[in-house]
Parts: C-alpha cells; structure tokens; sequence
C-alpha cells in the first residue's frame, strides 16, 4: 500500500499541506503517525481529498462534507447521492436568493450611477446631490453578505 507525508500528499493533491492539517483538525481527513509524529496518509486520501473539494465546489459546509464523508465509507454511492441531493437542492435556493440580491443591487447601482452622471449642484454636496444615497437596496444593507 502506498503511503505519502503531508508533503508528498500535498503536491500529488494540489491542496497546500497548512489546509490538510485544518482538514485533520476538522475530522475530515484521518491521518496515522509515524514513531516520530510525522504525518502518514494512505491512497484513499488522495480520493478522500477530491471528494471534499468536489464537496466544497458545491458551496457545501465543512459539517456537511464531514456527514458525507460518514456516508461515504459505507461503500454506498445511493446512500451518498440520497444524502447529497437536499443539499444541492439548498444550495441552489441559496443561490436563486443571492442571484435575486445582486439583481436588485445592480438596480439600484443603476439608479445611483444615473443620479450621478447629471450636473452636480454648485457648492459642497447636499442632501440632494446624490453622493450620498438615503435607501438601502432591496434586502436591505446587510443582503449581500455573500
């Protein structure tokens, strides 16, 4: 069986050594010990790995990875697809909504830019001058904390 350091790990993965320790830390990616503490991970981390950056390319928290990794060494594909379907359909409601804030901030960009690109007033900035806008876009001030 082939093993790898965290180094070697790293390079055959493509994910830096620091995010493979948070990985460990994080109960995602198990690692064995040498006599010495170093690092040891076997061939399944190299697949372990590419299903957590698959998992995370789909916006998935790292508890959520955690449960289908859980899953996922049962040998099961259905068991895993069953529990990745609700959260993809999540996370594309997730998606929809802050799809639905950007359009609405865009708007109101739009309205702003306009405000600005007529005359500006003679003397300091004012009230109605539009370099200070008095509403929020849609969703409010925080919405688009992506």
């Amino acid at each position: 069986m082939t093993t790898y350091r965290i180094s070697q790990l790293a390079e055959r993965s493509g994910v830096p050594a620091t995010t493979l320790r948070f990985y460990e830390d994080a109960g995602l990616l198990p690692a064995d010990r040498t006599p010495s503490g170093y690092r040891m991970y076997g061939e399944d981390a190299v697949e372990r790995l590419a299903f957590i950056s698959s998992a995370k390319l789909l916006g998935l928290a790292l508890e959520e990875i955690r449960d289908l990794l859980d899953v996922r060494e049962e040998g099961v594909c259905a068991s895993v697809r069953t529990r990745m379907l609700p959260l993809v359909a999540d996370r594309i409601t997730e998606t929809d909504g802050r799809i639905a804030e950007l359009r609405a901030f865009s708007a109101h960009l739009g309205v702003v830019h306009a405000e600005l690109s007529g005359p500006a007033p003679a003397g300091a900035c004012g009230p109605d001058c539009g370099c200070t806008t008095g509403s929020a876009p849609a969703g409010g001030a925080g919405a688009l904390a992506l």
